[in-house]
């Protein structure tokens, strides 16, 4: 069976590497061959997933992106038929069977596949669109897709309300390489060392590309307030910068210098490139501070839990399903700084806390995080959507799927 799956950006993050983990398990467990598509545009993600051979097919599609001006939406709109055409000859050139669409923002692949009466997967992904945006855009989902993936309980009903058919919904964790990322005091000494840290004391780190979504100024603002009660704490922001966000990293730099924490010896930030599980293994605490509409379930809290690293975590999105509060990290509210570095206090001034919350944490990921379980979700959606594209006859009912986390209400209730 061909799979395409759209992603609408490329500057490589979590849905690239859920792609490439899934990829070689999709193939050699389920039979199913994954093609990436990507935008045509600046960006390293087609370089990366090259690497780790899969298909790529580079598309000069526009994408509606979070700006105001209305010269952007008009070219997207006026746009639209042109680039649903080029996806068109995308799924015949490849004889695609069925389409994955990553995240609700673009329909034009989901276009494109209707129209040629492909089965649809939809994939929501985050809490980053707005309201009025999902008053629009949800009923096509609904009408298109034979399956919906969604990350996380909160996320799905963030997005679908009591209204979905249980039976088209699978819920996922994105993949993490559970023996890749797993902790090493050999790595940790060595990744402190090649970052300019000291081999001893305290390091709090976060694993974001730079952009304004991942609440970095409320990660400066919690590690300067930490630093006053804290002192030998360092702080690391690993994460990729690129162009479209380059006013963002200079307030984040700005913001750093005025509640004076200097960059290269209080706070490094450096693109990890492919090299996250060795880098990430210099912290000691895990800080994911996001804007309130920001995520889904991030795949590099995952990847940190699987380190072993405790967690103070902002409550977006589906994170406070993973994040269970006191066992594997703590749960703290959008934006707020001093919450956030007290909670750290907690663990840093806890040493049994902390190895508790540590040894939670990589037991959680070892449970839920696996790259296999991941592909499983992806090929039963895939088989959900193919038996929802099938003729409906009186002898062949659709098959209803078992969705683990998510129970229908019953009846009698």
């Amino acid at each position: 069976m061909n799979v395409l799956s759209v992603l609408h950006g490329n500057t490589y993050g979590g849905p690239h590497n859920r792609n490439a983990r899934i990829a070689p398990v999709l193939a050699t467990r389920h039979g199913i061959h994954l093609t990436v598509m990507l935008p045509k545009e600046p960006g390293d993600a087609a370089g990366r997933l090259r690497d780790q051979d899969l298909d790529v097919v580079e598309v000069p599609v526009a994408r509606l992106r979070a700006k105001a001006d209305p010269r952007h939406h008009i070219a997207f709109a006026t746009g639209l038929a042109k680039n649903v055409l080029a996806i068109r000859r995308v799924i015949r050139e490849h004889a695609i069977d069925l389409v994955i669409v990553n995240g609700i923002s673009n329909p034009h692949a989901a276009i494109a596949a209707r129209s040629l009466g492909v089965p649809i997967v939809w994939q929501i992904l985050d809490s980053f669109p707005p309201k009025a945006f999902l008053s629009l855009m949800m009923p096509y989902v609904r009408r298109s897709a034979g399956a919906i993936m969604s990350t996380g309980e909160r996320i799905a009903s963030m997005h679908l309300g009591q209204r979905i058919e249980r039976e088209r919904l699978v819920l996922f964790h994105p993949p993490v390489d559970v023996e890749r990322f797993r902790f090493d005091p050999a790595a940790r000494a060595a990744s402190r060392i090649e970052l300019g840290l000291p081999v001893n004391g305290p390091i709090i780190g976060n694993v974001s590309n730079i952009n304004p979504q991942k609440g970095h100024l409320t990660f400066v603002r919690a590690a300067a307030f930490l630093k006053r009660e804290r002192p030998d704490c360092r702080f690391v922001i690993l994460g990729q910068r690129y162009a479209a966000h380059a006013g963002h990293f200079r307030r984040l730099v700005d913001e750093a210098r005025a509640h004076g924490i200097n960059l290269g010896s209080d706070l490094v930030i450096a693109d990890p490139g492919s090299r996250v599980a060795e880098l990430a293994s210099a912290f000691d605490v895990f800080w994911m501070t996001s804007e309130p509409r920001s995520e889904g379930i991030p795949t590099a809290l995952e990847e940190a839990m699987a380190l072993g690293l405790p967690a103070v975590a902002a409550d977006v999105g589906s994170i406070r399903e993973i994040v269970i509060e006191g066992r594997t990290g703590f749960v703290v509210p959008p934006r707020d700084w001093q919450a956030t570095a007290r909670a750290t206090m907690r663990i840093l001034d806890d040493p049994d806390l902390r190895g508790s919350l540590a040894i939670e944490a990589r037991a959680f990921a070892e449970r839920n995080f696996t790259i296999g379980q991941c592909a499983d979700k992806h090929a039963e959606a895939i088989e959900t959507a193919r038996q929802a594209s099938l003729p409906d006859t009186n002898t062949a009912p659709r098959r209803r799927l078992s969705r683990g986390a998510w129970k229908a209400p019953s009846k009698d209730r």
